[in-house]
């Protein structure tokens, strides 16, 4: 059953939290590209796991699934191929790579099932690749290079269980075959190069749990299929034992990839391979409060906001976003108390319209507040005087009894008489204004606007 984030409707969950019991997707989660380190729920904090791996379990219990996984109709023919070609081959050891000519089909599928099966959307619309996907050449890279490892396992340990001893030829194939899914692995998220195979240890300690899972039916797999090739020997012809031995050994190909392939789409994410999802392109703080928001954590949401606002790099958006959650959280207190710094805000950003409703907010509450800063004040005024002349007066208007020292007051107060004269018609009154510019003030540029001025309005 598909299941969707309960933060993002409609997104499909992706990731599955055990502590809160939540199933995320991509944006609800913290998880570096690349990195080996575990995911995190940006709710709390705590380790997620695939939402595939929650729901189904782990891998352990579903191996009778990748045991029938290669009797499927498409790819039954394979292992058919296999057996066939193996039982028509005399049974002399220089004849053993023409029998593995059989096993190339079961090879490349065992390349497309891991590359399909690491795409989780695509392998719920398409269970099994078709035969197509031996024609790709660029595939064959990856499929022969992942055939090296268990063929440079499997042969020399065939050779020391018949010609030297049993037990030696067991515990060769048995050791050498627990890493084979690391090199699996590590040609899949790294690349079709043997370089790759440097990397085979790291998805070892990665995903450990998961690891021995693919690591023992690797290992196990071999002690088993050469029981039933032994037993098979004593009971039935020898071409037919060979048949027998062909077809297990293209049954544990299918279903050791088939293993991995659901290993990949668990932790392949975080070993940075390209799992067709959409990148995520928010922020992971906004996706942080984006969530707390959902689950209705206003405070850490607030505590984090604040904490953001202190930075240099804080926008516009952010003041908004802070103003809207104190309004929502009902602090009306807290919210005046910030209302000056975000009015400066305001300002700087050159956003008059938002400043000029939160200063009628706060005159709504207190008929008499206006900013204490004289340089905020003349700031906002050059704002607005045009769109708003009287709240531009009330902001200029006694100055020099409020801030006598402050070292713009003569622009303060020639934008005040100009707004008088200009908007207002008051020549009378803004001529006191000039007068005091002109008797408190020694910049000769201020002197000569006021000539300027007198010179217009007269």
């Amino acid at each position: 059953m598909n299941r969707y984030c309960k933060y993002h409707p409609g997104t499909e969950a992706l990731w599955y939290c055990s502590h809160d019991g939540l199933h995320l997707c991509q944006q609800c989660v913290e998880g570096r590209e690349g990195s080996l380190t575990d995911a995190r729920c940006l709710l709390c904090n705590q380790e997620v796991e695939s939402s595939e791996q929650g729901p189904a379990g782990p891998l352990w219990r579903q191996l009778d699934r990748y045991f029938r996984y290669p009797f499927t109709p498409v790819l039954l023919p394979v292992l058919l191929l296999w057996a066939v070609l193996a039982a028509l081959v005399p049974p002399l050891p220089v004849m053993v790579p023409v029998a593995l000519l059989g096993g190339l089909p079961a090879w490349g599928f065992a390349r497309a099932i891991m590359t399909l099966r690491s795409h989780p959307a695509k392998a719920r619309k398409i269970s099994v690749p078709g035969w197509d996907c031996l024609s790709d050449m660029a595939g064959w890279k990856a499929a022969l290079l992942q055939a090296v490892p268990p063929l440079l396992v499997m042969v020399p340990a065939g050779f020391v269980l018949v010609m030297v001893s049993v037990p030696a030829g067991l515990l060769t194939g048995a050791l050498g075959l627990l890493l084979v899914p690391a090199f699996w692995l590590a040609i899949q998220v790294q690349g079709a190069e043997p370089g790759s195979y440097a990397a085979a240890l790291a998805y070892v300690f990665s995903a450990p749990r998961d690891y021995a899972v693919a690591a023992l039916l690797a290992s196990l797999g071999w002690l088993l299929g050469v029981g039933l090739v032994a037993v098979a020997v004593d009971v039935m012809p020898l071409p037919l034992a060979q048949g027998v031995a062909g077809a297990l050994a293209a049954l544990w190909w299918l279903a050791l990839a088939c293993l991995c392939g659901d290993i990949l789409a668990r932790h392949g994410r975080l070993w940075g391979l390209d799992q067709g999802a959409k990148k995520v392109t928010v922020p992971l703080e906004e996706r942080r409060q984006w969530l707390q928001l959902c689950a209705g954590r206003f405070d850490k949401v607030l505590l984090s906001t604040a904490k953001s606002l202190k930075n240099k790099k804080a926008t516009v958006t952010d003041w908004q976003r802070y103003d809207r959650l104190l309004a929502m959280t009902d602090k009306d207190d807290e919210r005046r108390a910030v209302a000056p710094a975000y009015l400066e805000r305001l300002v700087v950003s050159g956003a008059w319209s938002e400043a000029l409703a939160l200063l009628a907010r706060q005159r709504e509450a207190e008929p008499a507040w206006l900013p204490a800063s004289p340089s905020l004040r003349l700031a906002l005024a050059r704002g607005i005087h045009e769109r708003e002349p009287k709240v531009a007066v009330a902001l200029l208007k006694d100055l020099h009894d409020r801030h006598p020292d402050f070292s713009e007051l003569g622009d303060a107060y020639l934008l005040l008489a100009k707004i008088l004269a200009e908007q207002f018609g008051l020549a009378g009154k803004a001529e006191q204004y000039l007068r005091f510019v002109e008797s408190q003030c020694r910049d000769a540029k201020l002197r000569k606007q006021v000539v300027d001025y007198r010179e217009a309005w007269g």
